[in-house]
């Protein structure tokens, strides 16, 4: 299998945090306690900084923007059945970005944005997992 060009990686991701970070603050909405609303605003300025950053490492590339449009999220569904299925696409955002941080060698600009996405993609693993076993 061909391995993906690192502009439509870039794209790809782009187009995934904001997505999270926009599902992130309408989740923020319906949290039955404030202590979740709190931590799933953080979780939604993590993801949009994400965003920004592989943004910023996209135009530094290309010499160009990418302003992807974002639908607003369908948040259908209970409460913690949606905090479960943040778990597993969190923890494999998680592994995603290791893969990527241990592939890439001559860019530490895009090596450390790997590196910091993967940190916040476990921490609000773990979160989620916290705000499930109350």
């Amino acid at each position: 299998m061909m391995e993906m060009p690192l502009v439509q990686k870039l794209q790809m991701y782009i187009d995934a945090e904001l997505g999270d970070s926009a599902l992130y603050r309408e989740l923020s909405k319906v949290a039955p306690k404030n202590e979740y609303r709190k931590l799933l605003m953080e979780f939604a300025e993590d993801e949009q900084s994400h965003a920004d950053t592989f943004k910023r490492i996209y135009r530094n590339i290309t010499g160009k923007s990418y302003d992807p449009d974002v639908k607003k999220p369908d948040i259908t569904g209970e409460f913690d059945d949606i905090l479960r299925d943040r778990v597993l696409d969190e923890s494999g955002d998680f592994r995603k970005y290791g893969e990527q941080y241990l592939q890439t060698k001559r860019n530490d600009m895009l090596k450390d944005a790997y590196y910091r996405a993967r940190t916040d993609e476990n921490v609000h693993a773990l979160r989620l997992l916290y705000m499930l076993s109350k």
